[in-house]
């Protein structure tokens, strides 16, 4: 996501005497989870890998006038580990504006409520849920269970809950603008993750650390007033009941179509010629095996639509959606960079078949990614590339890949940064990608290691650690390996961890078996220790026939050497070397020039080399 918070700068680090394994340390229960076989050291699942899952059955109704979500619910929840659970954990993420919550910055006090979500009608397998057996803390709900949930086994909750939308436009994710639009996250009650590294997932949703849900499959009946839409993760089951002949028609062939076409637009809406007579404001989605499930509605949008191949062998289609305000200068465009961008995603970076049937993107007030949907802010005058395929990217990390963002969020943020720069340099003419700079912060007290939990964090600490670092740590990583070997990586390990729950190490160790290399002398301290990277030219000095250009290594960070050489005879011939030239603990590089050739001036590093000292980055120096 792109959000700017208030800063406090908070770190920390492992234990000194965290075992070390193939070079990297490990911490202690990571050492458990390999002995017991839930995850292998060559990066793969383990033998004993479970998780757990849950089926949710959903009937919501939004009120625009009063912004109450109110709805029932009934989950099928799947006990797939080996322990016996005394609780069931829901997280009431709406409950982030309850009084007296944990935030990560302040909220208008209006938006605050006093119960935050309300809870009413709570059963298990049938059963009432006595409220002393209901436990509210944070933002969760524990029942707890008289008779516990045996390994292998299924328990049925039911519940109802209501609540109201924060009124504030600015809110974070949440979007109401005043009756007419409508972007709704984190809106019923979800079971929490309950894995094989930390048990119950307990970091409570401060507005500031993101995701971390299990994998699920949602049946969900919307219900607004008549002359809403409603946009959804999922398929849409019951077009047909809603849309009038010509519209629905144009809705079916945007899922073949290659084109850009209105689907319907504020005009359309405002014409009545839209919807059915016999509309009823009932909106059925459906998702399999999502992480989340989110939804948008408005009676004044407009809808743009088409579709993409993301897999020849197939043939499999995804339909793409940009759902925007009128009145927005950049959102005509973003179907567009949206199909694009997936196409690029699907057969480039990172070369993997678009994972789900649909994406839309929805003119919020953010920057932020759901599962099949992104709330984006409009960007005015500004390129809409970059934010609208960073939000998309976030498709595969952390939704196809279910990463735990809370404990590190470079898992996921930081691919979605490396793929907005590569994929946006490839879509625009202009400006281009967006480089994070990392060099502005590299080795300051903010720039803590990377393999510090998330959940420790606030900005700026949070944001370098999530973006910064491992953008510049991920392109480095490209230049090393090569496309070939980065793509054979990084699709392997998709393959490896789709549908599943990777966590820091399946993806070190992923990445060291299938390059066939030890990497481990790269993860060590662009991800667990301290320090900086910082190229310098040492000198430029003629050795026997041909000259030599010297670069010291002063910093602690491995990265490429890229350097540009002009002739005195007025030719010019650039040199590049890998951030492997350090791998053996090399504190220098020498890179010779061709004979017969006078160095004139020399210049070292690129806008993707990370470099905290650029005044020893050239010759003669300035």
């Amino acid at each position: 996501m792109f959000r700017v918070c208030l800063l406090f700068a908070a770190c920390c680090l492992f234990a000194a005497d965290v075992p070390a394994q193939s070079g990297l340390p490990i911490f202690r229960n990571y050492e458990k989870a390999f002995a017991a076989g839930t995850r292998d050291r060559s990066g793969k699942p383990g033998p004993n890998y479970w998780q757990n899952r849950a089926e949710y059955n959903i009937q919501v109704e939004l009120n625009p006038q009063t912004r109450q979500i109110s709805g029932a619910e009934t989950v099928s929840y799947e006990n797939n580990s080996p322990d016996t659970l005394k609780v069931i954990r829901f997280k009431l993420q709406a409950d982030r504006y309850r009084k007296g919550r944990m935030r990560a910055w302040d909220v208008p006090a209006d938006d605050v409520t006093e119960n935050g979500v309300t809870i009413a009608n709570v059963t298990l397998n049938g059963a009432a849920v006595p409220a002393d057996r209901q436990a509210r803390f944070a933002t969760f709900l524990d029942l707890r269970l008289d008779t516990p949930l045996p390994p292998k086994s299924r328990a049925i909750i039911s519940m109802d809950w209501a609540y109201t939308l924060p009124a504030d436009e600015s809110a974070a994710r949440e979007y109401a603008a005043d009756s007419s639009v409508f972007f709704v996250p984190y809106w019923y009650p979800q079971v929490a993750v309950y894995d094989d590294i930390y048990g119950w997932a307990d970091f409570p949703y401060t507005g500031l650390q993101e995701f971390y849900h299990d994998f699920a499959d949602y049946n969900v009946t919307i219900r607004v007033p008549r002359n809403y839409m409603v946009w959804a993760t999922g398929e849409w089951q019951n077009a047909a009941a809603v849309l009038q002949p010509a519209v629905l028609k144009k809705w079916q062939d945007a899922h073949t179509g290659e084109q850009v076409n209105a689907i319907f637009t504020e005009n359309d809406l405002k014409a009545g010629t839209v919807f059915r007579p016999d509309n009823t404001g009932t909106f059925r989605y459906q998702a399999t095996d999502v992480p989340d499930f989110v939804f948008a509605a408005s009676n004044r949008y407009n809808w743009d639509a088409t579709s993409v191949l993301v897999d020849a062998q197939t043939g499999r289609r995804t339909l793409v959606s940009a759902v925007y305000d009128t009145r927005s200068e950049d959102y005509y465009r973003v179907c567009r960079i949206a199909a694009d961008g997936i196409h690029l995603m699907s057969t480039w970076l990172p070369g993997y078949p678009f994972p789900y049937p649909c994406l839309t993107v929805f003119n919020g007030n953010d920057g932020m990614e759901y599962p099949m949907f992104c709330n984006d802010a409009s960007q005015g005058k500004r390129d809409p590339t970059g934010l609208t395929v960073h939000e998309t990217a976030h498709t595969y990390f952390p939704f196809m890949m279910g990463i735990n963002e809370q404990e590190y969020a470079w898992m996921d943020e930081g691919w979605a940064s490396f793929f907005d720069f590569l994929l946006t340099d490839s879509l625009t003419t202009g400006p281009g990608g967006r480089v994070r700079g990392y060099d502005r912060v590299a080795g300051t007290d903010d720039d803590v290691p990377l393999m510090t939990r998330s959940r420790f964090l606030s900005n700026p600490a949070y944001r370098i650690a999530s973006y910064t670092r491992p953008q510049a740590a991920y392109l480095t990583l490209l230049d090393l390996l090569g496309y070939e070997t980065f793509h054979r990586c990084m699709t392997g390990y998709m393959d490896r961890w789709k549908s599943k729950h990777p966590v820091p190490y399946d993806f070190f160790h992923t990445w060291n078996d299938l390059s066939g290399q030890n990497l481990d002398w790269f993860w060590r301290p662009w991800f667990f220790e301290w320090g900086h990277p910082d190229l310098a030219i040492q000198s430029v000095e003629k050795s026997q026939k041909t000259y030599e250009i010297a670069i010291e290594k002063r910093g602690t960070q491995p990265v490429p050497v890229h350097l540009k050489v002009e002739y005195t005879d007025g030719s010019k011939e650039t040199f590049h070397q890998t951030a492997a030239v350090w791998k053996n603990g090399a504190t220098t590089f020498r890179q010779a020039l061709p004979k017969g050739k006078s160095p004139k001036s020399v210049s070292l590093g690129s806008n993707t080399i990370p470099d905290t000292q650029a005044s020893n980055n050239t010759w003669p120096s300035q």
